[in-house]
C-alpha cells in the first residue's frame, strides 16, 4: 500500500473514532460507498463519506461536511480530498461563512494563515461565492510531510470546531445553508470524476443532490 493510502486510512479512522461521540442517524440512502451520517444539539447534520476504489481505479476519495443548526452563525465546516497512489491531486478545508464574524471564523483564519502549500488551487466563481477567504486548497500533494502537515491542521481545526460549535441567535441562517448547497451543485468536477469510476450518472446526481449537498425544504 502506498504512503499516501495508508495516511488516508488513519485520517479516516480518526474522523469515525471523532465523530462516534455523536449520533449516529440513517437517511434512508443507499449508496454503494461508505456514508455516515452524525447528529447532535451542537451541529444540525455531519456527513461523512469514503469513495474507496483504490483496488479497481487507484483512487481514494473523502468528504466530511458539518452543518451547524439553523439559528447558529458558526461557519458550515468543510473537507474534500481525492488522491492516488502517488499524490494528493485536491485537498480542500474551510470554515465557510454563514454570517463571518464567529469566533470559529477568526480563529480558523489565525491558524491556517502561516500555513503555505506547494501548489495552491485557483477557485472557481462558484467557490468564491462561499468560501472564506482563508479557505485552504492544495493540489499536486506528493510529499509524505506535506500531507501530515494538511492532515495534523485538519485535525487542530476539527477539534476546534466541535468544541465550538452550537450557539444560538434569533436569526435563521437557512437560506445561508441552502446557498452554500446550491453553489457546491454547481462544481462540475464532483459529477465528472464519480461517472468517470463507473457509478451511474442518476445515482451520482441523486448523491450530490440529497445527500452530500441537501438543501433544506422551507414550509410554504
Amino acid at each position: 500500500m502506498s504512503a499516501i493510502f495508508q495516511q488516508l486510512e488513519a485520517q479516516t479512522y480518526w474522523f469515525k473514532n471523532r465523530l462516534a461521540r455523536y449520533e449516529p442517524y440513517d437517511e434512508g440512502h443507499d449508496f454503494p460507498w461508505e456514508n455516515n451520517l452524525y447528529r447532535s444539539n451542537t451541529f444540525r447534520r455531519a456527513h461523512l463519506d469514503v469513495v474507496d476504489v483504490r483496488s479497481t481505479k487507484k483512487l481514494y476519495m473523502m468528504h466530511l461536511c458539518i452543518f451547524p443548526h439553523t439559528h447558529d452563525p458558526s461557519p458550515i465546516y468543510g473537507f474534500d480530498l481525492i488522491a492516488g497512489p502517488g499524490k494528493v491531486t485536491g485537498a480542500f478545508h474551510d470554515f465557510s461563512p454563514v454570517h463571518g464574524r464567529t469566533t470559529l471564523d477568526t480563529d480558523f483564519a489565525d491558524l491556517v494563515k502561516s500555513h503555505h502549500w506547494s501548489k495552491e488551487r485557483e477557485l472557481p466563481p462558484w467557490a468564491k461565492a462561499i468560501f472564506s477567504p482563508h479557505m485552504v486548497a492544495a493540489g499536486n500533494i506528493t510529499t509524505p510531510e506535506e500531507l501530515i502537515r494538511f492532515l495534523n491542521l485538519t485535525k487542530k481545526t476539527t477539534e476546534m470546531y466541535l468544541s465550538q460549535v452550537g450557539k444560538t441567535s434569533t436569526k435563521d441562517y437557512t437560506d445561508k445553508q441552502n446557498n452554500y448547497c446550491y453553489n457546491q451543485k454547481q462544481n462540475p468536477h464532483t459529477p465528472r470524476v464519480m461517472s468517470s469510476l463507473g457509478f451511474e450518472p442518476e445515482v451520482v446526481h441523486d448523491f450530490i443532490d440529497r445527500c452530500l449537498f441537501p438543501e433544506i425544504e422551507k414550509s410554504v
